[in-house]
């Protein structure tokens, strides 16, 4: 307390210090001993910003301690499991986004909150290096969301641009729902030079075939395959095994990843794999560069050739550009 300087703050704290205290022993009971300092500094460098920015919006007391309610006891969730103090930089600059948008930490703190783990949990899994690059690009367009709706299709956007490939299928919709300023505000942020109704229709960016990288690898090196994966196209969706394990693949030119496909039978997969000693059809002269022969399937669609090899666990993949 002795470190919070806002008044508004201060007054909501001590006007129900019972309560506080109540939740805090709570919290100590469920998590263990909660460290004093690092809740202190919370309460400075995150609370009180995010407050200063509703009270700016709403001075009436009872909603003042409705926010801070909602912020003390997520806050003390986020000490207490640790994540706070593991991933110190990420939920701090994730939270401020809070002062950013306080109409909405405002009207619904918990759900905002909500919507922002759910982010910052799939960027640790599929993009865990751009977490902060997707706090940024969401406070650059911050001043033209306006409501709950547009904060998730914008954060959806964005995980998209730091590599959630498997979000691409379903942002042309959500997009177009948006205010033309705030679209006008995402295709800036994206520098993606083309018309906003042809953002999400390719997922290459370039006109010409190129090697997009791998994906993949060994499971006990941190990768995904216990033996070597095949693939297969079963219906509209790329999916990979080794047997053991599922998954479907999206690639684009933010990102590739691999989603657990618990449904799809390994079987399926193996039955539906193609072996295609000749990729010259799709890569040229490249194909010349690949041991054709030790190619253990296939698969082409309009705009992407992936592939494996025999004593490989990685997945190689050719964007086929948008001629």
């Amino acid at each position: 307390m002795e470190k919070i300087t806002f008044e508004p703050l201060i007054a909501a704290l001590s006007d129900h210090s019972a309560l506080y205290n109540q939740w805090y022993n709570e919290s100590e009971i469920k998590f263990g001993s909660l460290d004093a300092h690092v809740i202190a500094n919370w309460m400075v460098e995150v609370i009180e910003p995010i407050v200063k920015a509703v009270v700016a919006e709403n001075t009436a007391p009872e909603k003042i301690h409705e926010v801070v309610k909602a912020l003390y006891l997520e806050s003390l969730k986020l000490i207490g499991s640790g994540m706070a103090i593991r991933y110190k930089d990420e939920y701090k600059e994730a939270w401020l986004l809070l002062s950013k948008i306080p109409n909405l930490a405002l009207k619904f703190p918990l759900k905002t909150i909500s919507l922002l783990h759910d982010v910052l949990l799939n960027l640790e899994v599929y993009a865990p290096d751009k977490t902060l690059q997707w706090c940024k690009l969401v406070e650059v367009s911050s001043a033209e969301i306006k409501t709950i709706e547009d904060f998730k299709i914008v954060g959806r956007i964005y995980a998209w641009k730091c590599g959630l490939a498997h979000l691409r299928v379903r942002l042309k919709a959500d997009f177009e729902t948006l205010s033309e300023n705030l679209q006008q505000t995402i295709i800036k942020a994206i520098g993606n030079p083309v018309k906003s109704n042809q953002l999400f229709e390719n997922p290459w960016a370039n006109n010409s075939t190129k090697f997009e990288g791998v994906q993949g690898g060994f499971k006990g090196m941190t990768g995904f395959f216990e033996e070597p994966p095949v693939l297969a196209q079963i219906g509209e969706y790329i999916f990979a095994t080794d047997s053991n394990s599922s998954y479907a693949l999206f690639a684009d030119q933010f990102g590739k990843v691999l989603i657990p496909a618990n449904t799809v039978d390994t079987v399926d997969i193996t039955s539906n794999s193609k072996r295609i000693t000749n990729v010259e059809k799709w890569l040229g002269k490249e194909a010349n560069e690949i041991d054709t022969t030790a190619i253990s399937s296939v698969v082409a669609t309009q705009d992407t050739l992936v592939f494996t090899l025999q004593n490989s666990y990685f997945i190689y993949l050719y964007s086929l550009g948008n001629e």
